[in-house]
C-alpha cells in the first residue's frame, strides 16, 4: 500500500544539483608575488561595486577583499572579463583601472594599475 514504485519521475532539481556538485572546483593561484616576498595585507569586505569595460559594458560585482594593490571580486553571471577593467565602489573610495590577474567561475582577482 505505501510501497514506493519505480515509475516515479526523477526530480530535475535534484539531478541538476548532483551535476553541479560533481564538477570539481578549479583551484587557480596566479600571483605576481615572488617566493619570499610578502603580499599586501588584505582587508575582508562585502561591498557592492561595478566593473566597467573599455567597450562601455558594465557588470555588477561584490568586492570580497581589498588591499593597497588589488581586490577580489565576485559576480553572479559566468562571463569572461577583459584584461583591463574600471572598478568603482564609492564607499571605499575606489575608482581605478585594474588588470584581471586571474579569473574562475564567478570570481576574479584584480591588480590596480599604478598611476
Amino acid at each position: 500500500m505505501f510501497k514506493k514504485t519505480d515509475t516515479a519521475k526523477p526530480d530535475p532539481l535534484a539531478q541538476r544539483m548532483r551535476k553541479i556538485a560533481a564538477v570539481s572546483q578549479e583551484e587557480v593561484t596566479y600571483s605576481t608575488v615572488t617566493p619570499g616576498e610578502k603580499r599586501a595585507e588584505r582587508k575582508p569586505t562585502f561591498k557592492s561595486a561595478s566593473l566597467a569595460f573599455i567597450t562601455g559594458d558594465r557588470v555588477d560585482v561584490v568586492v570580497k577583499n581589498v588591499s593597497d594593490t588589488g581586490a577580489r571580486v565576485e559576480f553572479m553571471r559566468d562571463q569572461q572579463l577583459p584584461d583591463r577593467v574600471l572598478l568603482s565602489e564609492p564607499t571605499l573610495r575606489i575608482k581605478t583601472w585594474a588588470y584581471v590577474v586571474w579569473q574562475t567561475r564567478g570570481a576574479a582577482g584584480l591588480q590596480f594599475v599604478k598611476t
